[in-house]
């Protein structure tokens, strides 16, 4: 049976990896803490949008809060971010946020506000309208404790197929691994 395990390093600007080179029914995934800090593991069916950003503001974001732009009103999970030029603090940061499960309006509005529901409000400005789409779905989100080796594992007994990709983010933990068998 086929199988294949993808390490994951996480930090504040990546915390997500896209699991890809299975092929046919998903039938598991565990996810195993290397003990250095506990956090929350979500896996999503599709890849994440991305929406250009300028005039990021005095607040680093945190993976796991919600974007939502001021007047168009969607909505997504910041599953990672970079920054191209500039610094979050100084209000010049610009790069790409990648966000999950996005929900709202068709696009977002180029130069509106975008709010963080942890960084505060107007701490970014979309530069463009973003990638359409959802993002994905999250289908399993559980936690990763400060146990070296504790693990946390979402079954589908019958295998599951995903549309797109299965991607996995991780907040708040330094590393885990994540690993998978499929169905074939």
């Amino acid at each position: 049976m086929p199988h294949g395990v993808r390490n994951v390093e996480s930090s504040v600007k990546t915390a997500s990896a896209q699991i890809t080179s299975y092929p046919g029914k998903l039938r598991d995934v565990s996810i195993v803490s290397n003990g250095s800090a506990a956090g929350t593991v979500r896996l999503v069916d599709g890849v994440p949008i991305t929406l250009n950003y300028d005039s990021g503001g005095n607040t680093t974001p945190t993976i796991g809060e919600t974007v939502t732009g001021a007047s168009s009103g969607r909505a997504g999970v910041l599953v990672s971010y970079t920054t191209a030029t500039g610094t979050w603090g100084a209000g010049s940061a610009a790069g790409v946020l990648s966000l999950a499960m996005v929900s709202g309006a068709a696009a977002f509005t180029n130069d509106e506000a975008l709010n963080f529901s942890v960084s505060g409000n107007d701490n970014a400005t979309a530069n463009g309208t973003g990638t359409t789409g959802t993002g994905g779905t999250e289908i399993w989100c559980g936690a990763s404790t400060a146990t070296a080796g504790s693990m946390n594992s979402a079954s589908f007994p019958d295998g599951r197929s995903f549309s797109t990709a299965l991607y996995a983010y991780i907040k708040d933990v330094t590393a885990v691994s994540v690993g998978f068998t499929d169905n074939t």
